[in-house]
């Protein structure tokens, strides 16, 4: 068991002990422990004791996370998908098609006459081809809000019963302080 004098670094993230009056303090590691207020204003020599509550923190950044799972294909799939969705992407086609009707009406000798056959077929692939890149796309930030959702309930959880246990030592330090006060 550690014993913490004030000053000393906390070995690792638990809940601590005050010798002198008793309170508790969660000192995450290597955070430095803290004289007590309570032993000051009574004049006591203070020590902190180790607890058996672990401060487990387990906060992440889903994207992150997510991002780290990915594979290849997925990061060219989310590429494809974010320059269809620029406006780039717009103007780019925007120039395709004009060319491309252009050197087709204004020629005498078009290699893809009205009512452009090849320009139709071309964009209906492409346009199957996106639809897939950005399902593929969906699926992923899918499962991403999907992880995100659990996570959330999992905090939500844990801090109900956290709430509902200080709620109880709230209430019977209450209980005591009625008690000494009668």
């Amino acid at each position: 068991m550690n014993i913490l004098k004030p000053g000393d670094p906390a070995p690792e993230a638990k809940v601590y002990r005050c010798s002198g009056c008793g309170s508790l303090s969660a000192l995450l590691q290597e955070e430095i422990a803290a004289v007590c207020h309570k032993c000051i204003l009574n004049k006591k020599k203070q020590v902190w004791h180790e607890t058996n509550h672990a401060i487990l923190i387990q906060s992440k950044n889903v994207a992150e996370e997510m991002k780290k799972l990915s594979t290849f294909s997925d990061n060219i799939a989310d590429l494809i998908t974010t320059f269809c969705g620029s406006m780039w992407f717009v103007y780019l086609h925007i120039v395709w098609f004009v060319v491309w009707i252009l050197l087709n009406t204004l020629r005498a000798n078009p290699f893809d006459p009205f009512p452009f056959g090849l320009l139709t077929m071309i964009v209906s692939l492409e346009a199957i081809m996106l639809a897939t890149f950005i399902m593929i796309s969906q699926n992923r930030q899918s499962m991403v809000a999907d992880v995100r959702a659990e996570l959330d309930f999992q905090v939500n959880v844990k801090s109900e019963r956290m709430i509902a246990e200080l709620k109880a030592m709230v209430s019977e330090l209450h209980n005591e302080l009625s008690r000494k006060k009668k």
